[in-house]
């Protein structure tokens, strides 16, 4: 019963999702634009849902997170899913992002990182629009997007869609655990001294990933970011977000401190993945409406662990 119904709802969710993209497809901007943020408004208004986000942000971060903060993560997704349509109808130039994000001084990083000509690993999180963020940055410094393949032909087609409007090239991430060719197509990217845009915040099962703590519990997360990084002794820069009063977005940047001088490999990656888990948890700890996974059903069910437990 369990199954049939998680089976129902995604399918319910793919249908939604294509009434979206097929209703946004004909209306004028003037009028989907303000017809979505009333839409997701109208989704932060029920109770249980609203709740629901803060329950899962007090259970990552305690009970400081501000009441409020639930109604700002549904604001800022209702802003990013307006754009996100716009851009895929009629690509980035057609949205307002320009006005909407700017990157701060910290930039400096990212272009010091690119000279040095040995590729970029972009470790980003799923802050919510953080591939619109991309496609921003991808203007200023070319780069490949490392994307799950899907299954379902349609959903396929929808995905490779969305990537050419965001005008970045796509590696795909294949389901199969990766072999060497894709290893090689990948070390490929940072070889041509472009950015590999990477989001390491999805959670692994035991043995397929790198263990490490994070929000005070152990977490199995895929290390395939710092392990390329490591590989290509590439410098790996982190991505984050300050939302501001007026709703614009700064784009911050930082040079991951990563060793490329030997030792023992194991050590070097997991050391690797629990700094940028601390980095991580600050970000979200700073704006925690800018994290999208707050209603992610295999995150909320690691949160859900006491603090202290295993992972899942």
């Amino acid at each position: 019963m369990a199954d049939n119904l998680r089976q129902f709802r995604r399918a319910a969710t793919r249908v939604a999702i294509r009434q979206a993209i097929a209703g946004s497809a004909v209306l004028p901007l003037w009028l989907y634009r303000p017809a979505i943020r009333s839409l997701t408004r109208l989704a932060a208004a029920v109770p249980a849902l609203r709740g629901r986000v803060l329950a899962h942000m007090r259970l990552a971060l305690g009970d400081g997170v501000p009441a409020d903060a639930a109604r700002h993560y549904f604001d800022h997704v209702a802003l990013m899913l307006t754009e996100s349509l716009t851009a895929f109808h009629r690509g980035i130039a057609a949205t307002e992002l320009q006005a909407k994000i700017r990157f701060d001084a910290s930039i400096e990083a990212l272009d010091a990182a690119v000279a040095e000509g040995r590729g970029v690993v972009l470790a980003s999180p799923h802050w919510v629009g953080h591939e619109l963020v991309a496609a921003l940055i991808n203007q200023r410094h070319p780069m490949a997007m490392f994307v799950r393949q899907e299954s379902d032909p349609h959903e396929e087609e929808q995905k490779q869609r969305w990537y050419r409007a965001l005008g970045a090239e796509v590696v795909l991430r294949p389901n199969r655990v990766s072999n060497l060719n894709d290893v090689l197509a990948y070390m490929r990217v940072l070889r041509r001294g472009k950015l590999l845009a990477i989001t390491p915040d999805l959670l692994a099962d035991p043995g397929e990933g790198v263990e490490a703590r994070l929000f005070d519990r152990p977490v199995i997360l895929h290390g395939g970011a710092f392990a390329l990084a490591l590989a290509a002794k590439a410098p790996m820069i982190r991505v984050s977000g300050r939302v501001e009063a007026d709703q614009t977005m700064t784009v911050l940047f930082d040079r991951a401190p990563m060793s490329f001088e030997g030792g023992d490999h194991d050590a070097v990656l997991r050391a690797a993945v629990q700094d940028w888990c601390r980095w991580f948890e600050d970000k979200v700890r700073a704006n925690p409406d800018n994290w999208l996974f707050w209603l992610d059903k295999r995150w909320s069910r690691f949160l859900s662990t006491p603090r202290g437990d295993a992972a899942e």
